[in-house]
């Protein structure tokens, strides 16, 4: 990823595009998402993790001096409505383009894994075996929940349904948050329409 990160800052420069990101954190009840926006205006991460969400702006910045970080207050934050619908429960898709190069910088295995995750409807959960298996590495349950871990949007590839057999399993940004999140798509899944 550090390599494919460079070219993608390389190439944003060359074409004359100032790398300018707009970070923000945005509270929904009892989660916050942590968001950094790419130039032109599309989401690069969305995390739960406040660890991660750094650690990617340091590394932006190491890459380039012109890359700049501009904090955005959560009034200000573009995609707010979409996140607000989801955690009130009136949304149960995000209708956002996936175009993240933190998801092309991914291994031909992550990729898979992000894609079966992408699958999975709300309100319902598969084991990391099950998703191993689906991303044609039946014997990787290990491996899928790594690739679970480096997923670089969280939420919008839904990856806290992913679950262990023997219970919740792990989440980037706490077991807390994902049990929150399952919690509230198995209450709303009857009541909601699936479309946005």
């Amino acid at each position: 990823m550090k390599n494919y990160l460079h070219d993608y800052l390389l190439k944003l420069i060359d074409s004359g595009v100032e790398p300018v990101f707009n970070s923000v954190a945005c509270r929904y009840g009892e989660c916050t998402i942590y968001c950094l926006i790419k130039p032109p205006e599309n989401i690069l991460q969305l995390t739960f993790a406040p660890v991660k969400h750094e650690f990617l702006q340091n590394r932006l910045k190491r890459f380039s001096r012109k890359v700049r970080i501009t904090k955005l207050q959560q009034q200000q934050f573009q995609y707010d409505k979409i996140f607000a619908g989801y955690f009130s429960g009136k949304h149960t898709t995000f209708s956002l383009a996936l175009d993240s190069p933190l998801l092309a910088a991914g291994t031909d295995f992550q990729q898979k894994v992000w894609h079966q995750i992408n699958a999975i409807p709300y309100g319902e959960t598969i084991t990391y075996q099950k998703l191993a298996q689906l991303a044609g590495s039946p014997k990787g349950s290990r491996a899928a929940g790594m690739a679970c871990g480096a997923n670089p949007l969280s939420l919008i590839i839904p990856c806290h349904r992913v679950v262990s057999v023997k219970g919740l399993g792990g989440f980037a940004g706490g077991v807390e948050v994902k049990k929150s999140l399952l919690t509230l798509e198995q209450s709303k899944k009857s009541t909601v329409s699936r479309k946005d």
